[in-house]
C-alpha cells in the first residue's frame, strides 16, 4: 500500500490541533493577552515542526504518545516567533495567513507579550507534561537544551538577525545566506527531528543521521519558500523586497530559480540517504522530504 502524505500530514495536524487546545488558553479566553495567544496558535499553519516531531517517535519507537508535550511546546515557539517576526520593527507584515497579523488585531505590545509568553510557557509545558508521561528529567533536560540553542541567540534569533541584513539589499554570499536559512529555519526543524528522537530512545548514531537529515530539509524548506515568492506562488511580486523597497538577497535572486531547484532536489536526495538505516517501510519522514520539495504553496 502506498503512503499518503497529504493524509498522514492532515491526521497528524488534527493531533496537534487538539493537544494544543488542551494545552494553551481557548479561543474566548478572558483576558486580551490570552485572547491574542489563541489567535495566533488556533487554527495554526502547517504544524510542520510539531508533525516532524511525531513522525521521528514513530519512526524510532512506533508511538508518538511521548513527545506530544515537545511537539505542542515546539509550535508555540514557532507561533511566538511569527508573531515577533510580523511586527513593524521586524518584517512589518499586515496579515498572515490571509488574516490580520497579530498586532494588528492586539496592538503591537500585547503582540510582543504574546510572543514572551509562548516562548516562556513552552519550556514549561515540556518539563511539566513530560514528567507526568513518565520521562526521565534526564532527557527531558537534554531536549530542552536543544530547543532553547535552537531557539536563541546560536540559532532562530541569529537567523534572524540575519536575515535583516537581507533585507537591508546587503550583497551576501551563497553561503552566507545558507547559513542564514540554517539559523533561521533548519536549526527549529532539526530541534523538532531530534526531540522526537531522543524521547523515543534513539541511539546516538541514529541521533547523528537525523540531525543531518533535518538541517538538509530545513536549508531545502527555506530555498523552496524562495522559488515559491520568486514564481509568484506565495502571491508575492517576482523581485522580492523589503519594506524600503530594497530587493532583498535570497538564495534565488543569487543563483536563479533553475540552479535553486536543483539544490533543493540535491539536499532533499542527501537528507532521504541519512534514513537508509530505519528499515520501518513507509518511512514518514522521507515522505516529508519528499512533498517538501515538491509542494507548490
Amino acid at each position: 500500500m502506498s503512503f499518503d502524505t497529504k493524509e498522514y500530514l492532515h491526521t497528524r495536524k488534527e493531533i496537534i490541533d487538539r493537544s494544543l487546545r488542551e494545552y494553551l488558553p481557548p479561543d474566548k479566553a478572558e483576558t486580551k493577552l490570552h485572547q491574542s495567544i489563541a489567535y495566533s496558535v488556533h487554527p495554526g499553519g502547517k504544524r510542520l515542526r510539531p508533525i516532524l516531531c511525531l513522525a521521528t517517535a514513530e519512526l524510532v519507537c512506533g508511538s508518538h504518545k511521548n513527545v506530544l508535550p515537545a511537539a505542542c511546546a515546539i509550535e508555540m515557539i514557532h507561533t511566538y516567533s511569527i508573531i515577533h517576526d510580523d511586527l513593524p520593527s521586524m518584517d512589518d507584515d499586515d496579515t498572515r495567513r490571509g488574516e490580520p497579523s497579530n498586532h494588528r488585531v492586539f496592538g503591537e505590545a500585547v503582540a510582543t507579550l504574546a510572543g514572551d509568553a509562548l516562548l516562556t510557557d513552552a519550556f514549561s509545558l515540556i518539563t511539566e507534561k513530560s514528567l507526568k508521561e513518565g520521562i526521565s528529567s534526564e532527557l527531558i533536560l537534554r531536549v530542552i537544551s536543544i530547543i532553547s540553542e535552537a531557539a536563541g541567540s546560536k540559532g532562530m534569533v541569529l537567523g534572524q538577525a540575519f536575515d535583516l541584513e537581507m533585507d537591508g539589499g546587503q550583497h551576501l554570499s551563497v553561503n552566507e545566506i545558507s547559513n542564514t536559512y540554517l539559523m533561521k529555519t533548519a536549526k527549529m526543524i532539526t530541534a523538532s527531528v531530534l526531540s522526537g528522537a531522543i524521547l523515543s530512545g534513539a541511539g546516538e548514531e541514529e541521533v547523528l543521521k537525523l540531525k543531518s537529515y533535518s538541517e538538509k530539509i530545513g536549508i531545502a524548506f527555506q530555498i523552496k519558500d524562495d522559488i515559491l515568492d520568486a514564481t509568484g506562488s506565495h502571491g508575492t511580486t517576482q523581485e522580492s523586497e523589503d519594506k524600503t523597497g530594497a530587493k532583498k538577497h535570497t538564495y534565488v535572486s543569487v543563483m536563479g530559480v533553475q540552479a535553486s531547484n536543483t539544490r533543493v532536489s540535491e539536499l532533499t536526495n542527501q537528507a532521504i540517504g541519512e534514513l537508509e538505516s530505519f528499515q520501518k517501510t513507509p518511512n514518514p519522514l522521507r515522505e516529508i522530504a519528499i512533498w517538501l520539495s515538491e509542494r507548490e504553496e
